[in-house]
């Protein structure tokens, strides 16, 4: 038992769940606004995907998207393997305290992430798995082996890894990958990845600095750190709001923009004015909170509003 939970405390499950929400997310919105447009069509439900073919298909991205991402988080570790001792919050990793030998964790990561592309191509459709392929790859080749080392926009850009997630579910449920909403997720997630990222560095001030890893804060200084998330928070709440606006969802959602939106900016001054380990923590907890509740609202609005 022991074993098991080093292996599956290398996928990172926290954060890959968090990811799948999103994902579901944009399944379920695709099929409520389906079944409502056949609807309005006089076409009735028919045509439209069953609510069991939405559970099925809900339930091969959440273990495919799974495997795919987390594979990706492992081999994460293993290229970090160096690094991660250095630092109070990676030093006890299984790789770092030697509990794993570093081959076995890259073979691990490899078939992992494979098996979650292979069970989205097989039990959703390609186009799925292609996107979850391309997210896996930009995390490990973009972001780890080549931006986080080399500049402080590290987890801007590599964020659109984790942003990706919507247009898998979405793409899964057979929905046009040009459509505006998915894309919308994926852009709120693209804005709210650099905030909640910063946060959790300026709670654990100084260690990428020990780890020669060019994070914002090392680079541009905890201060300005704190001015670019209170940016980004403002930022992300002008895209909820544009997206309830573009999308139509109506006024219950765009409420929750605010509320939800307005919290996490009031947080963002709250620690640039006041700055503390605490109030970062509060942040760092706040946007995990947000991101569920925000997609949430967007899936009750598109029920209510469709």
């Amino acid at each position: 038992m022991a074993d098991l939970r080093l292996w599956l405390s290398l996928l990172k499950l926290r954060v890959v769940v968090l990811l799948q929400v999103t994902a579901i997310a944009a399944i379920l919105a695709h099929d409520i606004a389906d079944r409502q447009l056949l609807r309005a069509m006089f076409v009735g439900n028919d045509l439209a995907r069953t609510w069991a073919e939405t559970l099925e298909t809900a339930l091969v991205v959440l273990v495919g998207g799974s495997l795919a991402s987390g594979g990706s988080m492992a081999i994460n570790m293993w290229y970090d393997r160096d690094i991660d001792p250095l630092m109070a919050r990676t030093g006890k990793r299984p790789l770092p305290s030697g509990e794993l030998a570093p081959g076995a964790v890259l073979v691990y990561g490899i078939v992992v992430c494979v098996s979650g592309v292979v069970v989205l191509a097989l039990l959703a459709n390609q186009l799925a798995a292609a996107f979850a392929a391309f997210s896996a790859l930009f995390y490990v080749l973009v972001y780890t082996m080549w931006l986080k080392r080399r500049t402080p926009q590290n987890i801007v850009i590599g964020g659109l890894a984790g942003a990706l997630s919507p247009l898998v579910g979405w793409t899964a449920a057979g929905g046009d990958p040009l459509a505006l909403l998915p894309w919308a997720m994926v852009a709120i997630i693209f804005l709210w990845t650099p905030p909640h990222f910063w946060a959790l560095t300026l709670a654990r001030p100084g260690e990428y600095a020990q780890a020669g890893v060019p994070m914002l804060p090392v680079t541009a200084g905890e201060a300005a750190t704190r001015r670019y998330v209170t940016g980004y928070a403002a930022a992300l709440l002008l895209t909820s709001l544009a997206t309830g606006w573009q999308a139509g969802l109506g006024y219950p959602f765009l409420a929750a923009a605010v509320l939800l939106g307005g919290r996490f900016l009031q947080l963002a001054l709250k620690l640039q004015h006041t700055p503390s380990k605490r109030v970062a923590w509060t942040l760092f907890g706040y946007s995990n909170i947000f991101l569920f509740l925000l997609f949430g609202a967007m899936v009750a609005a598109v029920a209510l509003t469709a």
